[in-house]
């Protein structure tokens, strides 16, 4: 492993008293400035400030992932090939909750003889898909016969779990609003039953057997209990099979899904003319949305993903190449010993490591499909990566780190690694399990802190399966940031 060394030290200079408590905290030394002989030593050193750009090369290595965790809110659909990507091909699973209570319904309307007809809205938001938006398509959906396993990822097959033969409804359509202009998608947006404003969304309406919402209608008359719990309604319901059935070149990222019942009632008409009152009755319709996608629910993307020859031949050729949804991850071993032997060298009494910054240069693929460079990657201990999604687990700054996709300067930049290199500090020694990492496409998703406050928190991260990504990691030429201070007391 080769490593040029760019040091650009700070003249040593006398410790200011701001800095001296700082080094001390770091050691866990309490001190009267009054009394403490040691508060009075420091002042008496002189303290160096180091901030190193070492190069490394880490000898990466590109690692298929072709069965990952895909339970995930954002639900691809469609098929696509793009010669330096390769073939993917996209379909879902997912169960419904009882989103609507049937009581909002008088009474009286809520009789399954009233059930007109039924919906199946699959909600996607504007431009969010990869391809082209006016490629013909044409889904299908099917009723689950079973219950999905709780170990679902994206290679399940829903053979078995649904009857091909008994088809729940299908539509064809096109990916985008032909002849409106986005103007009209932004301006006071209404919003549908999942709170995504309708007029930046495109529903793909699925006519479905009205059967469905006799059922739904007949059950919470007869057996009202099977609403009340998300686990005892699985049991009778378990939810859906949404497939691609026509068409290609085309991905689009479904957000929500809805089934809506429409019923028929009596509505009193009262007209006056000339003093005499008449009064009729009309035959209307209205609706109500008793079941819907949610997080609190599974929901599973089934992704089968060809890699192009041209990544299989970048890999060969010893490349590390990242693809989404799957094909490839990224490992290799950090270079901590060489850290810690810089770090080690110069012989110091007092020290404060403050900052580790690893930094990988990134290129995007050329293709002619707009698709780029994954958002957010994750590095994480190798050892841990199995059990982190499975345990729904966050970045911790310790194992596993995040780092943005910076595209004006084309890089990943994993900083707050200061706690692992301390942590390998307070070691006899460092093991292969300490240096092993592997570099994953994640989602992240955050929340606002109390109180008004600007402050942002990770509460969920998952494997990234928004849509097709790939990218080109130069880890011959990755560079690591690192600054400590030391001090030398004669």
């Amino acid at each position: 492993m080769n490593i040029i060394s760019l040091k650009n030290d700070i003249k040593p200079f006398r410790l200011a008293l701001p800095i001296a408590a700082v080094a001390l905290a770091s050691l866990g030394v309490a001190c009267d400035d009054e009394t403490s002989k040691i508060g009075a030593s420091l002042t008496e050193g002189d303290i160096s400030i180091s901030i190193d750009t070492l190069s490394f090369n880490l000898d990466a290595k590109s690692i298929p992932n072709n069965d990952y965790d895909s339970r995930t809110g954002n639900l691809l659909l469609g098929n696509l090939d793009v010669p330096e990507y390769g073939k993917l091909n996209c379909s879902f699973v997912s169960r419904l909750m009882c989103a609507t209570s049937l009581d909002e319904v008088p009474d009286s309307l809520r009789s399954p003889e009233r059930v007109d007809s039924c919906k199946l809205i699959l909600y996607m938001s504007r431009g969010d898909l990869t391809g082209d938006s006016l490629t013909p398509q044409k889904v299908s959906a099917y009723n689950l016969t079973q219950q999905l396993p709780s170990d679902i990822t994206n290679s399940f097959d829903p053979a078995g779990y649904y009857d091909p033969s008994k088809k729940l409804g299908s539509k064809s359509f096109t990916a985008s609003y032909i002849g409106r202009v986005d103007s009209l998608a932004t301006s006071s947006p209404s919003l549908n039953s999942n709170n995504i404003p309708v007029n930046s969304t495109i529903a793909i309406d699925i006519d479905v057997d009205k059967e469905l919402g006799i059922k739904i209608f007949q059950d919470y008359k007869e057996r009202p209990e099977i609403f009340e719990w998300p686990s005892t309604f699985a049991q009778y319901y378990p939810g859906l099979f949404v497939e691609p059935s026509f068409g290609k070149g085309c991905v689009s990222n479904i957000q929500a899904i809805d089934l809506t019942v429409f019923y028929w009632y009596n509505k009193k008409v009262t007209t006056i003319e000339d003093k005499d009152t008449t009064i009729t009755w009309e035959h209307a319709a209205s609706y109500v949305t008793p079941l819907m996608s949610a997080p609190e629910v599974l929901s599973s993307n089934n992704i089968t993903y060809e890699v192009s020859d041209y990544i299989k031949n970048l890999v060969n050729g010893g490349k590390s190449i990242i693809t989404t949804p799957g094909g490839y991850n990224v490992s290799f071993k950090f270079p901590a010993d060489d850290i810690l032997e810089h770090y080690r060298k110069d012989s110091h009494n007092l020290s404060l490591i403050s900052d580790l910054i690893l930094s990988i240069p990134a290129e995007t693929i050329d293709n002619d499909y707009g698709i780029g460079a994954p958002p957010t990657l994750m590095l994480i201990k190798t050892s841990e990566l199995k059990d982190f999604f499975n345990l729904n687990k966050i970045p911790d700054n310790l194992t596993s780190f995040t780092a943005d996709y910076d595209s004006t300067n084309k890089r990943y930049r994993f900083s707050s690694m200061r706690s692992y290199i301390l942590d390998l500090l307070s070691k006899n020694s460092v093991t292969e399990e300490d240096i092993e990492f592997t570099v994953v496409p994640i989602s992240l998703t955050t929340e606002k802190g109390s109180n008004n406050s600007n402050t942002s928190y990770i509460t969920k991260c998952t494997p990234y399966t928004v849509k097709p990504t790939m990218v080109h990691l130069l880890t011959d030429e990755a560079e690591i940031i690192f600054t400590f201070s030391s001090q030398i007391i004669d």
